[in-house]
């Protein structure tokens, strides 16, 4: 009784619970995820569907899956389930404790790492930043890791604080949804779980249901035994909330009626006639949301910012101003004290060019201390991929004597981006290898521009395709009256905010980063009030109001906002507040000139001609279903199929040579002309610098005593210089493209039609001969021979009309005789026509413009009845 006890003493507090033990041990390697979709709206059934079928994870919503099966572990992880979804919605992969008791019947509460995507639209399409936010212990409410709520958490000093308060009565704007993948997984720390773990309770998927019964210890007696022998995929928790397929609306905020107002009712009078009232009643779609960084992607934008040290400057900013407000192209505005915006669209275009309807570039430039200025560059123009970046400006520009010769330095640069830019377009219709924003982001092709190539496609869409018979020809409107439209009434003057901390994000600004909001009460920087302005834009929800302290706050948005975006909000607004007037119709930007054309909606009794193209007063012409060039009265499908037909025979009517083998569409190497060879054929040359090449060695050589060599070589080449180990016969072609296609394998197309579509082309795009009939119809008409222009239309529809019908008429196989015959007559007056233009016959050429009006106005009518005719026997 008295002796030592043998062992280790018992101890006599709480009993260690070994079966909790072993459960931990055995399902503590366990993972399961479960997707879910986050929305401050409810979203419809068919918002639901598009939003699982835009990702691409097999997943469905609220299913618990289980990670150990089918090898999930080894293909899931952030980076891909992040990238299965698409960039117009928020994505985040949340993880969370599984098994313990809160983690199971309140999911929220037990998060503890948070990881979001960051999208940078500067990227190709695919790359994005993940931002991380962690908590430690049994986690945290997934509110605290809400991006407003984790800067509240920061710690501040007091007048932050009181500057971050707002009305309780205000409601922030519709956001995106939000894809969460919420991770559950077991705390590495036995200490750390739930003292009621046994109280929770499996569901499988097959439907069975154990209510109301605690797991059987004896499962996990044998350590050894697998925790997951089921043939399931996975399994699902029974919680609070269902946990089946379909979307749980009850578990979404929902917003009453006075809520959804509120924003409205803070706007003037003069403001509520433009809004989107319907936009309030009804839900938020996905499939109606804009995605703004693919419309970026696809427009092309430059946005760079940087601080820069002029040591050479002298004049101070304002003395500087004054000299530039003497030039004409140039139009300047004062944002703040020592801040200065210049428009320098018109710098960024050669002389002799259309002018741009719209705004195409804009440089901020704000005073910050002695020599250092802060300059922004906000231009619709893409950049080199090689020159993005600060660095990169600071080096342009630093050392400038002037903010003169500073802005001329950029704005050159961007002329050469725009013909780089043009080029591309050219090159992708033509070649169809890649799309314009990846051709945009591939460093190399902008080194391998084509900028002086005489490209067969450049006229597509130009003078010879636009006729008032078969175009609607819109309204051109001037873009400082959209401007005007759109501005609201603001303050009387604008208030200027100091430097001081962001009343959102919390972070240290600069004055001229900092806007202040509601009544001098908050202030906002440059990088939180982009992402409010594309929420509200992205929904539709415009006008869009900042409630930026500000008397004209459009002029604001070029310094936070891309210029490409800016203009796009113009558009939308201006287009609401026509409809809202009355007008019928809808807003298109000119790819040729950026100018915006309302074009007015055609009423059904008027000729079916003019609903197919649509046409810019700048000469610009396109198709109003496919954006291509104008193919009335073909439709789009069969343009397409008729283009990959017509395109390589033509190319083979006015190929070099005679071979039977193989066409070859060479892009010579001098940059200037594109010219196609019939193979096999002993030599061929280039028709811009003459070059002749041997097509068995594809080595050029000497014929009519001619060097293809640059001149400095040549005059060495005359006087008998001799080049160690080069011969004149040894220069190797390397053409820039080079496409072999088979003659076998080219779709043939009937003679008859090959020759009339031939020569209505050839003269379509001599753009010579049209340019001297237009010279001498303005010699007539100074004259008082002509009364008015005619030459364009009627020159540029004859051969449209002869080229197209035809082409239908065989693709359709709807030949018919009596269309053929007006073909042939409006040819003939058109020779006529020409043949008139050389004297001065006022009577006969007027006579000769009446027939030749009254045979194309034949040829439509007879054109819509047979298509009529066609549809109504279908």
């Amino acid at each position: 009784m008295f002796e030592k006890p043998r062992g280790e003493r018992r101890w006599l507090g709480k009993e260690h619970h070994r079966g909790k033990e072993r459960l931990h041990n055995a399902v503590k390697d366990r993972t399961f995820i479960e997707k879910t979709v986050r929305a401050t709206e409810p979203l419809s059934k068919n918002a639901t569907k598009k939003i699982k079928a835009s990702t691409r994870d097999g997943m469905e919503f609220n299913v618990i899956y289980s990670l150990d099966k089918k090898n999930r572990w080894e293909t899931t992880n952030t980076v891909s389930l992040l990238g299965a979804t698409p960039e117009n919605l928020n994505a985040e992969v949340v993880e969370k404790n599984g098994l313990e008791v809160a983690g199971l019947m309140h999911p929220e509460k037990t998060t503890l790492a948070v990881h979001s995507r960051q999208i940078d639209p500067t990227k190709e399409p695919g790359d994005f930043d993940i931002r991380i936010a962690k908590s430690s212990g049994k986690g945290q409410h997934y509110s605290n890791f809400l991006p407003a709520t984790r800067e509240f958490s920061k710690k501040a000093n007091a007048r932050t604080m009181t500057i971050r308060k707002e009305p309780p009565s205000k409601k922030e704007p519709v956001a995106e949804p939000t894809i969460s993948y919420n991770i559950y997984k077991t705390h590495p720390s036995q200490g750390l779980v739930g003292g009621q773990m046994f109280k929770s309770r499996l569901v499988s998927k097959s439907g069975l249901n154990r209510t109301n019964k605690k797991l059987d210890m004896n499962v996990y007696d044998d350590e050894e035994e697998d925790f997951d022998n089921d043939e399931e995929d996975g399994y699902v928790y029974e919680e609070i909330r269902p946990s089946d397929a379909v979307l749980d609306l009850a578990s979404l905020t929902v917003g009453n009626r006075a809520e959804k107002q509120s924003r409205k009712s803070n706007r003037k009078d003069s403001e509520l006639s433009y809004d989107f009232v319907q936009a309030l009643e009804q839900e938020i779609e996905y499939s109606n949301l804009l995605d703004i960084y693919n419309y970026l992607r696809k427009e092309g934008y430059m946005f760079e910012n940087a601080d820069v040290t002029f040591h050479n400057q002298k004049d101070n900013i304002e003395q500087q101003m004054k000299e530039l407000h003497e030039e004409d192209k140039l139009i300047i505005k004062q944002l703040r004290p020592k801040q200065y915006l210049l428009d320098a669209s018109r710098w960024c275009q050669l002389d002799g060019e259309v002018k741009d309807g719209e705004t195409t570039t804009v440089i901020v430039i704000t005073h910050l201390k002695k020599n250092v200025y802060n300059v922004l560059v906000n231009s619709t123009l893409p950049c080199h991929p090689s020159k993005r970046g600060s660095d990169y400006l600071k080096r342009q520009i630093s050392s400038a004597m002037t903010i003169r010769e500073a802005v001329t330095r950029i704005t050159t640069e961007l002329i050469t981006h725009r013909k780089v830019i043009e080029t591309m377009k050219l090159a992708s219709e033509f070649y169809e290898t890649k799309t314009v924003p990846e051709l945009i982001h591939d460093s190399s092709e902008w080194e391998n521009q084509l900028v002086n190539m005489d490209w067969p496609n450049q006229h597509y869409h130009a003078t010879w395709a636009n006729s008032e018979e078969l175009s609607q020809i819109g309204g051109k409107l001037e873009w400082d009256d959209l401007c005007a439209m759109v501005r609201k009434e603001g303050t009387s003057q604008t208030v200027y905010a100091s430097e001081g901390v962001c009343g959102l994000c919390s972070r240290e600004k600069r004055a001229h980063e900092l806007f202040l909001v509601n009544d001098e009460t908050r202030m906002k920087c440059t990088e939180c009030l982009p992402e409010e302005f594309y929420r509200e834009l992205s929904a539709k929800q415009i006008p869009i109001d900042l409630q930026i302290q500000s008397a004209d706050e459009l002029e604001l948005l070029p310094t936070f906002i891309p210029l490409t975006i800016v203009n796009l909000y113009i558009r939308m607004v201006s287009e609401t507040i026509y409809k809202d007037l009355g007008a019928t119709g809808d807003f298109r930007k000119c790819p040729s000139c950026k100018s915006t054309v309302f074009l007015e909606n055609i009423p059904s009794g008027n000729s079916a001609a003019k609903f197919q193209n649509r046409s810019c007063p700048c000469g610009y012409s396109w198709c109003r279903h496919c954006e291509k060039a104008p193919h009335w009265p073909m439709k789009c499908g069969d343009y397409a199929e008729w283009q990959e037909k017509w395109l390589l025979r033509y190319a083979m009517t006015v190929a070099q040579g005679s071979g039977k083998t193989n066409l070859l569409q060479i892009t010579c190497f001098c940059g200037r002309k594109i010219f196609n060879v019939l193979l096999s054929q002993e030599w061929f040359q280039c028709p811009g610098c003459k070059v002749h090449v041997d097509e068995e060695t594809m080595k050029t050589f000497r014929k009519n005593y001619y060097f293809p060599y640059s001149p400095r070589f040549r005059k060495l080449v005359e006087s008998d210089y001799n080049i160690l180990a080069r011969g004149f016969n040894e220069a190797p072609f390397v053409p820039r493209v080079a496409i072999y296609t088979d003659i076998t394998k080219i779709p043939v197309i009937r003679e008859s039609v090959l020759e009339t579509c031939k020569a209505a082309r050839d003269i379509r795009y001599d753009v010579h001969s049209r340019n001297r009939a237009v010279n001498r119809e303005h010699i007539l008409i100074r004259k008082g021979v002509m009364e008015k222009e005619v030459v364009d239309n009627l020159m540029g529809t004859s051969v449209y009309l002869v080229e197209n019908v035809t082409a239908w008429m065989y693709v359709t196989k709807r030949f018919d005789r009596t269309i053929e015959k007006n073909l042939e007559s409006v040819m003939e007056h058109r020779k006529s026509f020409m043949h008139l233009l050389n004297g001065e016959d006022s009577d006969a050429i007027n006579e000769c413009v009446e027939k030749l009006h009254k045979c194309i106005n034949n040829v439509i009518s007879t054109v819509v009845l047979k298509m009529e005719a066609s549809e109504n026997s279908s």
